[in-house]
């Protein structure tokens, strides 16, 4: 896949280049590590993005119960086998970025703990970046968002950390992630899965999952004559 095709992805800001080992992806924030290939990457990238497509169109329409176990369902049939629940403790007090960091830490540690403490201090310096995040994760006086670190294991598979937090806002906001949780979360609820990707089962669904993206994103694509 080129990179201009990436480019054209207005759901997506990259944290580098198109071949970095992290990205925005819509409202995830998705880092891989050294040993991941870029085709691996990809793959990641893209799934998920359509995985958050189709359970945010759902949840607009009515048709969601529980976001996380859509979403969840969405990848599984894309090769992002059952997931298994970690138990978590509890987000705390302080910017939200770093009870996500932590929270992640106390329950992996690792390499998992490490990706998301270095993506999540990266974005801080990147606003293009937090402002597609932010906007891709709030729906008015709710928000939800994931923080995924994915680590290659062996040929065909890669090991990744699904941590998703759903929350409710004090007031209708444009700004969560590098702010004390206190001044603007009312309720929160945070979940964490370790899944296993199979690369090789997605290949087989790789050509219908990009024109399905590209047809969502070129939906909210209109031309205006002057």
């Amino acid at each position: 896949m080129s990179d201009t095709y990436f480019q054209q992805l207005g759901e997506q800001t990259f944290l580098g280049s198109t071949t970095s080992r992290a990205a925005v992806i819509g409202g995830s924030l998705v880092s891989c590590n050294e040993g991941m290939s870029a085709q691996d990457r990809e793959d990641i990238y893209l799934s998920n993005l359509y995985a958050q497509l189709s359970t945010r169109s759902a949840y607009r329409d009515g048709l969601v119960g529980n976001w996380f176990d859509y979403y969840k369902n969405k990848l599984r049939y894309l090769g992002w086998d059952t997931a298994r629940p970690v138990s978590l403790a509890e987000a705390g007090r302080g910017l939200m970025a770093d009870s996500v960091s932590r929270q992640i830490s106390e329950s992996l540690g690792g390499d998992f703990s490490q990706q998301a403490s270095q993506v999540l201090a990266a974005l801080r310096n990147k606003p293009d970046a937090i402002e597609v995040f932010e906007g891709a994760s709030l729906q008015r006086d709710r928000g939800f968002f994931q923080v995924i670190p994915c680590v290659s294991t062996t040929p065909g598979k890669v090991e990744i950390a699904l941590y998703h937090k759903q929350f409710s806002t004090r007031r209708v906001v444009s700004k969560f992630l590098f702010w004390p949780m206190e001044d603007v979360v009312t309720t929160s609820i945070e979940q964490l899965a370790i899944v296993t990707f199979s690369t090789l089962h997605y290949a087989t669904f790789r050509k219908k999952v990009v024109a399905a993206v590209m047809a969502e994103t070129t939906r909210n694509i209109h031309a205006v004559e002057l």
